[in-house]
């Protein structure tokens, strides 16, 4: 791993901390391949993984390359570094006992063309939730917030306040303490306007907000939930505001109710 000169941050702050994890060598490589995935369709730069996990840059180096001498790694032009062939293979495996992904992909691509919107599956885990997969409709003008591999902490976007808002609510108080840090981390956070929303959310059964995570930009959000009732994923759309009416709104968050509650039914049965 070659090594580049960077301008040194001033005090910056690590949306992956050291905290989550504790030491050693095999909990910084999951900090940085965590960091790794937040970025996964363009490449992280060493000076981004630095900011992101709060190690030292020494520590970086040495752990990239020890990641690149197993194949989970790669480096691309630019020197940006990518997850590797043989971690997508270890991914693969995985699905096989998660089949989320696999059991929503025809019905999520039919609602897309029905609903004429990008379509976000996002999946909890622990205290954030990844953009598992995203189904874009033929209609060329659409709104991405979200690439595959996107992690947000729980909350975040429509999909993640949806989970959020459909846990009990001592767990959910919980992750929003715990979360806390990230969502100030957003240069736009309001914290009330956030609970507010939250608390809707819970009221109505689905995540809606306008302009709450990035200025401009509205989402709908529905959990998917497991035999026990308990919120795993999450299916969702954002588009720009002034796109759509209130009764436009209604109607995708009635499709997607329907097709969360379809996902939940289908899940339920395959772990029959």
């Amino acid at each position: 791993m070659k090594r580049g000169r960077t301008k040194r941050q001033a005090n910056p702050k690590p949306s992956l901390t050291k905290v989550e994890l504790g030491a050693g060598s095999f909990n910084r490589a999951v900090l940085i391949l965590r960091s790794l995935a937040q970025d996964a369709h363009r490449g992280t730069s060493i000076r981004d993984i630095v900011i992101r996990t709060g190690l030292p840059r020494p520590t970086v180096h040495r752990v990239l390359n020890q990641l690149m001498d197993a194949n989970w790694i790669e480096e691309g032009d630019g020197a940006q570094i990518y997850l590797g062939k043989d971690l997508a293979c270890l991914g693969l495996a995985a699905i096989v006992r998660h089949p989320l992904q696999r059991i929503a992909d025809q019905a999520l691509e039919r609602l897309a063309r029905e609903m004429e919107q990008t379509v976000y599956l996002t999946l909890r885990v622990g205290y954030e939730a990844v953009c598992l997969a995203r189904y874009e409709p033929e209609n060329p003008i659409q709104t991405l917030v979200l690439q595959v591999g996107t992690r947000e902490a729980l909350g975040i976007g429509a999909g993640g306040m949806a989970i959020l808002a459909s846990l009990h609510e001592s767990e959910a108080r919980q992750i929003i303490e715990k979360n806390m840090q990230r969502y100030r981390q957003r240069s736009n956070f309001d914290e009330a306007a956030f609970q507010r929303a939250h608390d809707v959310a819970r009221s109505r059964g689905h995540a809606a907000h306008d302009g709450l995570f990035r200025k401009g930009l509205s989402g709908i959000g529905v959990a998917v939930k497991d035999a026990a009732k308990n919120p795993l994923a999450a299916i969702s759309t954002a588009f720009v505001s002034d796109w759509l009416d209130q009764s436009q709104r209604d109607h995708c968050a009635k499709l997607l109710q329907k097709a969360a509650a379809d996902l939940s039914d289908e899940l339920s049965l395959s772990r029959g």
